[in-house]
């Protein structure tokens, strides 16, 4: 059986460099061979693989090829793609090698390959263009993002940089070059410099309808793709109020457009040791998402892909709730619950591969959410918890650690997994839509809300919604599995 989400053999999906044309999604990635233990985007190339609904993926193999051991790039890192006047295919990347260093750290620099297609390119080995070491500094000079500006009839080059002698935490910026030729490029000052961050990984502009919007990565505050929008390429760049795509577990979204849709093209990371205790680590498994233009405001909100939708095709029958705690009343298939402290109603769910789609309308409640995998006794399992109060949406899990010695040793104080944190739509009524496979799991919330996480050591039980101390309704409850 086909997979929905996509991880190559034996190798990780790093950052993700997409491109569309004639009615095709190019989806270049850096793939990580994780080739020591506890060694991450070493030995790293870009692999191709293409797709039309987001489903179905063509693997096309390596598609660039890393330098020697002696070689700028030694690894070859994010970029961008870009078709000139002539039909010349450019791929601009990030080359690596940590043994080349100016004043003792490792630099950072642009090379590129070109093609007639995009299934063959070649590296250009003298191209390669560093930072220049007076506006910028030389050891944080990557991503390149190369687009065609209109307006000043010249391209342009944004690039994940540092603004030169700045601070360590906070002088991260995005870069700009400019160019006629896409060869030679001159140096100008930073594009985008809001004295926030370490770095801004991964920068990408697009527009769509009156609206320009700028997409970067940050690790400092938290993992996470944050945008930025104005009404002109020279800003000022406006922070809506929800500026994220996804949660921590959807690192360095990049998007491609066919002209009427854009898609984020993103990667869900691996846990160290394959379990909820392990750490985030670098690289993981492809995910796509929709993106969506709010009308009056040009918010950008995320839904699934239509190709996602309908990934599980076979309905399953859903057996009768199951009561912890708390009173279920079916009508016509609108299960009524009430809950005078901890209750949720519960049905048996498939072990790891399933959709679950319905409606939920909370009439009150002190606290609600959706159960995932838990068992009767609402002791193990995963939880989206809800809080209407502070508008808030995250995930938990119990158990949330190994017990230590001592009864109370249960990370107590930690109340959800910060890093997962969105920011839960107004109102009371939820369209909740579940994809899930192995040990991945996306959420849609009201097709605009996308809540990805891991989810490794619970399967199969029971999914439902809990409350405390309230009262909710759920209708339209489908489970599909894969036919």
């Amino acid at each position: 059986m086909s997979k929905l989400f996509y991880r190559p053999e034996d190798a990780w999906v790093g950052d993700l460099i997409p491109y569309y044309e004639d009615g095709l999604y190019y989806g270049f990635y850096l793939h990580d061979p994780r080739c020591k233990k506890d060694e991450y985007a070493e030995e790293t190339t870009w692999h191709l693989v293409t797709t039309k609904d987001f489903v179905n993926l063509d693997y096309h193999g390596e598609a660039i090829k890393r330098g020697g051991e002696d070689k700028p790039n030694k690894n070859a890192y994010t970029g961008s793609i870009i078709k000139d006047k002539d039909g010349m295919y450019y791929a601009y990347y990030t080359a690596y090698n940590a043994d080349i260093k100016i004043n003792g750290k490792s630099v950072q620099s642009v090379m590129r390959a070109k093609g007639r297609d995009l299934y063959h390119l070649e590296n250009e080995e003298d191209f390669l263009f560093v930072a220049d070491d007076t506006i910028y500094e030389a050891f944080d000079w990557r991503d390149p993002y190369v687009f065609w500006n209109e307006e000043e009839e010249q391209y342009w080059m944004l690039l994940a940089a540092r603004r030169k002698n700045a601070g360590a935490i906070r002088g991260g910026c995005i870069a700009l070059c400019k160019s006629k030729d896409l060869k030679n490029w001159n140096y100008a000052e930073p594009f985008f410099e809001p004295n926030m961050y370490v770095t801004m990984e991964c920068p990408e502009v697009f527009r769509m309808g009156e609206w320009w919007y700028l997409v970067f990565s940050t690790f400092n505050d938290r993992f996470v793709t944050h945008y930025r929008m104005a009404e002109s390429l020279n800003g000022p760049w406006i922070i809506p109020e929800d500026d994220v795509f996804d949660t921590r577990a959807n690192y360095a979204i990049k998007t491609a457009s066919n002209g009427r849709q854009r898609f984020a093209f993103g990667w869900i990371p691996s846990k160290k040791g394959n379990n909820d205790f392990g750490a985030w680590e670098w690289g993981g498994t492809m995910v796509f998402h929709e993106i969506i233009q709010e009308k009056n405001t040009g918010i950008l909100k995320i839904k699934p892909t239509e190709g996602s939708r309908y990934y599980f095709d076979k309905k399953e029958a859903v057996r009768q709730f199951e009561p912890f705690h708390c009173t279920v009343e079916n009508e016509n298939g609108i299960y009524r619950i009430e809950a005078h402290m901890l209750g949720a109603a519960l049905f048996p769910i498939p072990k790891d591969a399933f959709s679950l789609e319905f409606d939920l309308e909370v009439e009150q409640a002190h606290e609600f959410g959706i159960a995932v995998h838990a068992d009767k006794e609402m002791e193990k399992g995963y939880f989206l918890k809800m809080d209407r109060r502070k508008n808030m949406a995250a995930w938990d899990m119990w158990p949330r650690s190994e017990q230590g010695f001592y009864q109370w040793q249960i990370k107590g104080d930690v109340a959800y997994q910060v890093e997962t944190v969105r920011r839960l739509p107004e109102g009371d009524k939820y369209h909740i839509f579940m994809l899930r496979e192995e040990d991945i799991c996306v959420v849609y919330i009201n097709n605009e809300v996308a809540m990805s996480t891991r989810m490794y050591d619970h399967k199969g039980e029971y999914a439902g919604v809990y409350l405390i101390q309230g009262k909710a309704a759920v209708k339209n409850l489908v489970i599909k599995t894969k036919e």
